[in-house]
């Protein structure tokens, strides 16, 4: 239909124009109609209010999500989660396309080897659209989305029992068991914490009880 629509004009024009203003025209009316069928890009003005990183969270399974959104004297605000590069600054470049906005974290200065759980705060200029889609490194945000991505769980086993596990939350359960060649080491734990550590005979009878978790490795 394209094709057409240009041949079409060059025959109504080739009379009049010159083959360069023809060829711009061209290019002009092409233009036009991609536009129109993608949709208009356009930067808009940004800036980030604050950024903060959670040292105390584990970036690596930290979600990336919006936890807030709202309106004030005509400006949008989103607070939202991201892990990205520690020891540098940011700075911020977002386009909307439709009801898209793309966000992009520049990052300024010297990075170091290791990641962390951001909270960034950033204001838009105007109120946008409230079906507006937010995305940052090429991840949705997203509400009602859990901080924390979940630990696959991981179980002990011993002669096909199963005997203990790290949960969800990365915390240990149970029990683990060492086969030595005249007795068993077992090492048990309750939410994650260390509760003793038990030398038995491998009838199971106990021969050892050690609960200071810094000894446990002269057993």
């Amino acid at each position: 239909f394209l094709l057409t629509l240009v041949l079409r004009l060059q025959n109504h024009s080739r009379d009049r124009c010159s083959t360069f203003s023809m060829n711009k025209l061209t290019i002009i009316f092409l233009l036009s109609i991609f536009g129109l069928a993608m949709g208009q890009e356009s930067q808009i003005e940004s800036k980030i209010l604050s950024v903060k990183c959670d040292e105390k969270t584990d970036a690596y399974r930290l979600n990336t999500r919006i936890t807030k959104d709202s309106i004030a004297d005509g400006m949008r605000i989103i607070k939202f989660s991201v892990p990205a590069t520690c020891c540098v600054d940011f700075g911020i470049k977002s386009v909307l396309v439709d009801n898209v906005v793309r966000m992009e974290l520049k990052e300024d200065g010297m990075e170091c080897d290791c990641i962390c759980a951001y909270d960034f705060v950033i204001q838009f200029d105007s109120v946008l659209k409230s079906a507006t889609r937010f995305f940052v490194k090429n991840k949705e945000l997203k509400k009602n989305v859990p901080k924390l991505r979940p630990y696959e769980k991981r179980y002990f086993v011993f002669e096909n029992d199963t005997t203990g596990f790290d949960d969800e939350n990365g915390l240990r359960q149970g029990f683990m068991v060492l086969k030595r060649e005249n007795d068993l080491k077992k090492i048990h734990w309750k939410d994650g914490k260390f509760i003793k550590l038990e030398i038995t005979d491998k009838k199971g009878n106990v021969l050892k009880t050690e609960t200071d978790e810094d000894k446990i490795l002269d057993y």
